[in-house]
């Protein structure tokens, strides 16, 4: 059977892609966020045909933020929960709460502001999130998510329908020194399941984003 129409049905979403080269998963990859596409528009125009009021919720998001959120959400959801345990239903479990964390990009708890879109379209990512990383090739996970942030941000910023900066502020700095931590933390943990590594160069990322979290979180609360 051709391998394509194996990785495609949805009884293999939790098991390995059968070809692992970049060209294959990149495919998968479109295949995948294909289906967000689909999920997020159908779901924005039910949202905003049911919901009275309702507006698809706009943030300030930056091209650093963009690329820097790619590494991170990969890193912290679906890599580290990979070297911790390897098992796919570990990842389906921290992919679960990623997708969920969507819901709340506007920042306001409310019915008629939560991001459905968005939710809806990190769906499909889970699985190829999850089937990336089992078959060994994390590396392509992480310049994928970041390449599609990066993608579409320039075409709906060249379209109008968002505005564009190359960086924010002091939140885009601190999520790409948390990025960059997690990545790090990622990298030190492949090291360690091929010879061994010490243990104490993981402190120096934990610490960097403890201090990014700290102030991120002290920012946000300066009235």
């Amino acid at each position: 059977m051709n391998p394509e129409i194996q990785d495609i049905n949805p009884k293999t979403w939790l098991k390995p892609f059968q070809k692992n080269t970049p060209i294959y998963l990149l495919k998968m990859g479109l295949f995948y966020h294909g289906l967000g596409l689909i999920l997020m528009y159908s779901g924005s125009f039910l949202v905003t045909s049911t919901i009275a009021g309702y507006e698809i919720p706009q943030f300030p998001v930056s091209l650093t933020l963009a690329v820097s959120s790619g590494i991170l959400e990969e890193s912290v959801f679906f890599g580290i929960p990979y070297y911790m345990s390897g098992h796919p239903l570990v990842l389906l479990g921290s992919g679960i709460v990623w997708s969920a964390a969507h819901l709340f990009n506007s920042g306001v708890f409310a019915i008629e502001t939560l991001a459905y879109g968005g939710f809806l379209f990190s769906i499909p990512h889970i699985f190829f999130g999850i089937r990336t990383w089992i078959s060994k090739k994390g590396w392509f996970a992480i310049l994928f998510h970041s390449g599609w942030n990066f993608t579409f941000l320039v075409a709906y910023c060249s379209m109008g329908l968002r505005e564009c900066s190359i960086i924010n502020g002091t939140y885009d700095i601190l999520n790409v020194i948390m990025a960059a931590s997690a990545g790090v933390i990622v990298y030190l943990a492949y090291q360690n399941k091929k010879k061994g590594i010490n243990r104490f160069l993981y402190l120096a990322p934990v610490a960097a984003i403890f201090v990014a979290l700290y102030v991120l979180y002290s920012e946000s609360f300066v009235f």
